[in-house]
């Protein structure tokens, strides 16, 4: 599981990056995020280089669904690589939000919406079976998320998810 709460942006080049903290130059901000930055062909190339055969990636950041757009637009081989990986175990990403959508924060929640109500299914309401799996995960946050924004009256956020493989627990309870 790979974890991400943070700056998120679609840069000039069109390309998502996750925004580490020492990106601080605003006047030449492009040129910081290709310095310093996590674009989404690095996150891709992670996905094809890591040995897990079950692999879950979850962004909570601004834009966080524009990495999803980037990997669907990337060169053949490097799909076909990751569906090879995927095929019989599982890749799958997970968004806050849509590539043109903040990830909105209440500071009564203690963290971001997304995370929040991620906590909360992990906390097991998102179980079937007493088992939370990739896409019980997914069908939760699609539907939890959106309803808490108009609960906290937030701006629109729909989390997204992409993914390629089999479905796989993500915890078991007891």
């Amino acid at each position: 599981v790979f974890y991400y709460a943070g700056h998120g942006v679609i840069g000039n080049d069109k390309m998502f990056y996750l925004v580490p903290t020492d990106v601080s130059n605003l006047k030449n901000v492009q040129t910081e995020l290709v310095e310093k930055g996590i674009d989404s062909k690095l996150l891709q190339q992670y996905a094809v280089d890591i040995k897990a055969q079950k692999q879950l990636f979850i962004l909570d950041a601004c834009q966080s669904a524009g990495a999803f757009e980037n990997m669907l637009s990337s060169n053949g081989d490097q799909q076909k690589n990751i569906a090879m990986v995927a095929r019989s175990t599982g890749t799958h990403w997970m968004a806050a939000s849509g590539s043109k959508q903040f990830a909105n924060e209440f500071s009564s929640l203690g963290h971001g919406a997304f995370t929040y109500v991620l906590l909360k299914a992990l906390q097991g309401e998102a179980a079937s079976n007493k088992m939370i799996t990739v896409n019980g995960l997914k069908n939760y946050l699609q539907i939890k998320v959106p309803e808490l924004m108009k609960k906290y009256n937030g701006s629109e956020q729909y989390p997204a998810s992409y993914g390629y493989g089999n479905d796989f627990p993500v915890e078991i309870l007891k």
